[in-house]
Formats: structure tokens, sequence, C-alpha cells
């Protein structure tokens, strides 16, 4: 199993270069923001109208300040930026960060965000055929000398994307998804994975992760190249009495219990499929250094 990190972008900048900086040193595979514009009434909890930096700036300077980490989000939205500009944008920050960069998307949810940056949001499954058709132009971007497409969204005429990428064909391209079965289909047809968020109920899980398999399968996609993710807060306990006390509904959408108990939980995962754990919070009533029991009896 492997392990990634998540930096708040509600939290200040220093805050945020000393987290990844230490997700780093403990030897966590990646560390990845939120690509949201305001904050939302869903862990970590920000008002709208509280701070929250732009994800790809932060991850930008990032890729300064670490030296082995991957780097990236989760997910990018689509919706947010041009296609063909974020594959400029992604083999650029490829080059920075000397290969380390994670080409992470989603179709967009957040109706708020949209209307107040005056982005259009169309209906969900608009949505996800934009995003269809950005994965299309993202490959071409990355592999073609110049790229042309003709779609119902985008348009492309000999398209330059020079330098290319470092990493070849293109950086690890993972489609994040809440439920949708159509972007699941997407993701095991054209992708190199698929995350998984909190808001998939914990119990959920396998009969989202037997649909993913069932797709592989469908398009004759190798799994063990196909790298499935998920991404939870951690709350780890040192007592029955705390673990007592953690509201059952924040069972459903966090990993809660004994170092131990949650270890064991993340093999069952991965029994399953699942290849890579994003921690977004690692809390603890009873540790204080939280993030230090998680390197030391988790990983």
């Amino acid at each position: 199993m492997k392990y990634g990190g998540f930096v708040n972008p509600s939290t200040t900048y220093e805050k945020t270069r000393q987290y990844a900086l230490r997700i780093e040193e403990l030897g966590f595979d990646s560390i990845h923001c939120p690509d949201h514009l305001i904050g939302m009434n869903s862990p970590p909890r920000q008002r709208p109208e509280d701070d929250f930096f732009e994800a790809w700036t932060i991850i930008t300077a990032l890729a300064v300040e670490t030296q082995k980490i991957k780097i990236g989000h989760v997910v990018l939205c689509n919706g947010f930026r041009n296609p063909a500009l974020l594959a400029k944008m992604i083999s650029t920050l490829d080059h920075i960060s000397n290969g380390r960069v994670l080409a992470w998307i989603g179709a967009g949810w957040y109706k708020k965000e949209f209307r107040q940056y005056s982005f259009p949001f169309p209906k969900g499954g608009v949505r996800v055929s934009q995003l269809e058709e950005a994965i299309t132009i993202y490959k071409k971007m990355f592999t073609e000398d110049k790229a042309s497409f003709e779609g119902r969204f985008y348009t492309l005429k000999r398209t330059l994307n020079n330098p290319k990428s470092i990493q070849k064909p293109y950086p690890q391209l993972v489609i994040g998804t809440m439920s949708g079965t159509r972007v699941v289909d997407i993701a095991c047809r054209e992708a190199d994975g698929i995350n998984l968020p909190f808001m998939v109920e914990i119990p959920d899980l396998p009969e989202k992760l037997s649909l993913i398999n069932d797709n592989l399968k469908k398009y004759n996609r190798d799994p063990s190249e196909f790298e499935i993710s998920v991404l939870y807060p951690v709350i780890l306990v040192n007592t029955q009495e705390s673990l007592d006390k953690i509201p059952e509904r924040s069972q459903l959408n966090a990993f809660v219990g004994f170092p131990e108990d949650i270890k064991e939980k993340f093999a069952k995962l991965e029994d399953l499929g699942v290849k890579k754990v994003i921690a977004m919070r690692v809390m603890s009533p009873d540790f204080d250094h939280p993030l230090d029991v998680f390197k030391q009896k988790i990983m």
C-alpha cells in the first residue's frame, strides 16, 4: 500500500510548506491539494467566506520546496481551466519538479464556486462529457507533435505543447469520482487510475471497488497497472473511551480506530484492489503526534 498526504488550502502557506516537508520526510508517496476556490461545509469544515488558497499555485510552490515526493491535486476541476492550457501547465510543472507531477482530475461538483467565479455549471452529464473530451486532449497534447481535435466542447488545430513532460508518455492520469458509474467507466477505459473521496461512505467501498474491477475486466485492463486510491480522514485512538466518543456518523466517512485496527482495514482494502490511501487528515484525541504514530504503526 502507498500513502499520500493532504495539504489544507485554508491554512497559512507556511503551515502548508512545513506539513508538506514533514510528509516527505516521513516517506509518504505523494502530497495532494484539493482544487477548490472557496471553502465548503465538509471536511475540513471551512465556510465559503474563510481564507482559501488556489490549488495550482500551492502545488507549484511545493514543487520547489520538496525534493522527491510526488505532487498533485485531489482532484483538479476540469471546469476551471481549458484542457489544452492545463496540459501545458502540467508539462511545465513536470519540468519544474523534475518529473514528479501527477495529473489527477475530475468533472467538478461544487456549484457555488462555479457561480461565484463565473464558470458555467452545466448538468452533471454535460460536465462528464466535457471531462471525457478533456482526457482525449491531454493525451494528444502529451504525445503528438501537433494536436488536433474536434469535439462538442473543445477544438484543437495543430496545437503545440513543447517541451513535452519528462514523464512518458505523460504524468499519471487519475480520474476522481464520487459515485457516477459513467465516470468509473471512462476512468477504467482511459486513465491510469481512479480516486474515491470521503463522500463515498466506507461501508460502500467494497461495492464501488467491485464496479471498478468489473469495468477493468470489460476493457481488458491489467489491474496491476491501474491505481485505485481512496481519500479519507484518519482518526487514531488509544483508548476505548475515546473511540466511544466519536459519533457513528463520523465513522462512515473516516477511518477511525486503534492504529493496529486501521492497519488491518487498509490491508483488507488492499486485498480488494486499493493501492493508495490519501490521508486527508491524521487526527487523534489521544496521541500528541498522530502523524508520527501513523508512520510508525500503520505505514
